[in-house]
C-alpha cells in the first residue's frame, strides 16, 4: 500500500466511523498531517513516513461523550477494527483501535458535545 492510499483509506475511515458515532450529522478533518518528508511523495525520498488525520463530529444539541464513543467503537468493530475502550477518567471517555497497522483513538468529555477520532497510518518506508 502507498502513503496516498493509506492516508485516503483512513480519512475514509475516521469520517464513517464520525458520522455512524453521531447521527445526522458528517463528520469534519480539522486536522491532517503527513507525510513527515513533504517530498515522499514527488520523488520517493525521505525516512519512514506518517499521516496523522483528526476528525471531529458533534451534535450540539446533545451531549452524549458515552453513547458517542460506545457508537464509534461499535462502527469500527463492524468495519473489522479491534478496538479497546479505556476506563473513564475524570469524564474523558476514550477507546483505541488497530487494524493492518494502522492506529484510531476515539475521544469523548463529559459537558462537551464534540467527539474527536483520530488516527495515524503505517509506517511506510521512504
Amino acid at each position: 500500500m502507498t502513503l496516498t492510499e493509506a492516508r485516503d483509506f483512513l480519512r475514509a475511515e475516521l469520517l464513517a466511523v464520525a458520522a455512524a458515532a453521531v447521527p445526522g450529522y458528517d463528520g469534519v478533518v480539522t486536522n491532517d498531517v503527513g507525510p513527515v518528508n513533504p517530498d515522499v511523495l514527488s520523488d520517493g525520498s525521505g525516512p519512514d513516513t506518517i499521516c496523522s488525520i483528526t476528525v471531529e463530529n458533534g451534535d450540539p444539541a446533545v451531549v452524549d461523550p458515552a453513547g458517542q464513543v460506545a457508537a464509534a467503537v461499535a462502527a469500527l468493530t463492524a468495519r473489522g477494527w479491534a478496538t479497546d475502550i479505556a476506563p473513564v477518567e475524570d469524564g474523558h471517555y476514550r477507546a483505541t483501535a488497530q487494524r493492518d497497522g494502522f492506529q484510531v483513538t476515539v475521544h469523548g468529555w463529559d459537558g462537551d458535545w464534540r467527539l474527536t477520532v483520530s488516527g495515524e497510518t503505517p509506517r511506510i518506508a521512504g
